[in-house]
């Protein structure tokens, strides 16, 4: 599978593999861009949760890199802020800012079916690891940058 690499992260001065593909972050067109902070900090969102909820949490990307392209498609179906809608013209996903942002869920497994951890759950344990953090969106995703 294309981009199927897994990714490291640093852990004080250790490097330890991540629980995150280098997929997950692709923009449709295939290209990304990934700040190593960005996946320090979602590994350590994914060890909180999965302390909080006392079972391993996965974390659920569903936007890393977005082209200019991605992010004019997605404002088309979520409009633009300015006009009220959720999509920043000058988005943190764009490759322009390194790799610093992305859009999450999380869960985890609860018998034989996965339960998604509450936004503000979510959102809460973001706060601790990323510089800024939104969790206002309908869907219950949240959004984490490192600014």
């Amino acid at each position: 599978m294309k981009n199927d690499v897994m990714l490291c992260w640093k852990d004080g001065k250790t490097w330890k593999p991540s629980h995150f593909a280098l997929r997950e972050f692709a923009s449709e067109d295939g290209s990304v861009v990934i700040h190593p902070s960005l996946i320090r900090s979602l590994e350590l969102v994914r060890l909180g949760l999965s302390a909080l909820v006392g079972c391993e949490v996965r974390i659920l990307i569903t936007s890393g890199t977005r082209s200019v392209a991605d992010n004019e498609r997605l404002a088309g179906k979520l409009g633009w802020i300015e006009d009220g809608g959720l999509v920043a013209r000058d988005s943190r996903h764009l490759p322009k800012y390194g790799g610093i942002a992305v859009d999450m869920f999380a869960r985890h497994p609860s018998g034989s079916a996965w339960i998604f951890v509450p936004q503000h759950q979510v959102a809460d344990e973001c706060r601790r690891h990323f510089v800024y953090v939104k969790a206002d969106y309908p869907d219950g995703h949240v959004h984490a940058d490192n600014r």
